[in-house]
């Protein structure tokens, strides 16, 4: 199996190099946790957290977590070492069952795992032979040799969403070391709308907008557009924050450190928690289920000397 090996730094921007000697697994990437919590809420509206379960518990790369269309699977992206380096392969976790697998093992490495509307398929960022990273479509039920398919020529593709009218919003590397935002249209060219965007690309539950982080202003701030062509600042995130997510109850999500904020009327940040777990450090991700009952939070691994 040809596999490449991966480096992420401390910025989390995926950087990919071939041909090197392969290291363990734990020296080359920052290692993560993905925490799972019950939201729950009292008669009076008042948020809380229930304790958190460590679904990864594991030394190692665990990160982007996305749940499916209906919520009982949690997907994941992780770092598998083997003599050959480094190949990031996509897993999933069963709500229900607590049960972790594999989702696919290509021979290719595959980020950014995202359930795609109204099909049985799932989107990731896949790297190529020569180390370009395009949008595919795995399919579980296909053939060995057709299990993945581009969907897009539009390349060095970080991260994406879909919207329910067939939109690919792609974050894509630029020569500054971050992210332009660019939307291809059903059955049209990527076009670039705005330059500087953070990683998190988020739908409204109806899959009609998406949102994403301005990074030109201090404090960064939350953007909406549409495709109809539809523009909206929102309002601002904590500082040094690009990761969030909005819920289906339409509430932001953002975490800083060990604080956890949510925003119930998209104008205020409120700590919702404030997590204390020695062997955890810093929150990078975050994600909501469909019903917004349950979130999943990544967590830095505390590096010991």
């Amino acid at each position: 199996m040809n596999r490449i090996v991966i480096f992420i730094a401390m910025i989390s921007m995926v950087m990919v190099a071939q041909g090197q000697d392969a290291e363990p697994a734990e020296t080359q990437l920052p290692g993560h946790e993905i925490l799972l919590f019950d939201i729950e809420q009292n008669a009076h509206g008042v948020l809380a957290l229930s304790v958190g379960k460590n679904i990864t518990g594991r030394i190692g790369y665990d990160n982007q977590p996305k749940f499916s269309d209906l919520g009982g699977l949690l997907y994941y992206t992780r770092a598998v070492s083997s003599g050959d380096g480094i190949q990031m392969d996509i897993y999933q976790y069963d709500v229900a069952t607590g049960q972790t697998q594999a989702y696919m093992i290509t021979t290719r490495s595959e980020y950014s795992a995202t359930p795609m509307r109204n099909s049985p398929h799932l989107s990731v960022v896949q790297v190529d032979e020569v180390g370009d990273q395009y949008v595919v479509i795995l399919n579980q039920s296909a053939a060995a040799d057709q299990q993945f398919r581009r969907t897009s020529d539009l390349k060095q593709v970080g991260y994406f969403n879909w919207t329910a009218d067939g939109g690919l919003w792609s974050f894509v590397l630029n020569d500054s070391d971050g992210g332009d935002l660019y939307l291809q249209k059903k059955g049209a060219q990527a076009a670039k709308l705005t330059a500087n965007i953070g990683r998190a690309l988020v739908t409204d539950s109806a899959g009609m907008d998406l949102y994403y982080v301005d990074k030109n202003t201090q404090p960064w701030r939350i953007h909406k557009r549409n495709s109809a062509g539809l523009f909206e600042d929102v309002m601002p995130l904590p500082m040094g924050v690009e990761d969030f997510t909005l819920d289906s109850a339409g509430r932001f999500w953002a975490g800083r450190g060990n604080t956890l904020y949510v925003s119930t009327d998209q104008k205020r940040w409120f700590i919702i928690a404030e997590f204390d777990q020695p062997e955890l450090h810093q929150i990078t991700r975050l994600t909501t289920n469909p019903q917004a009952d349950k979130i999943a939070v990544v967590f830095a691994e505390k590096i010991t000397e």
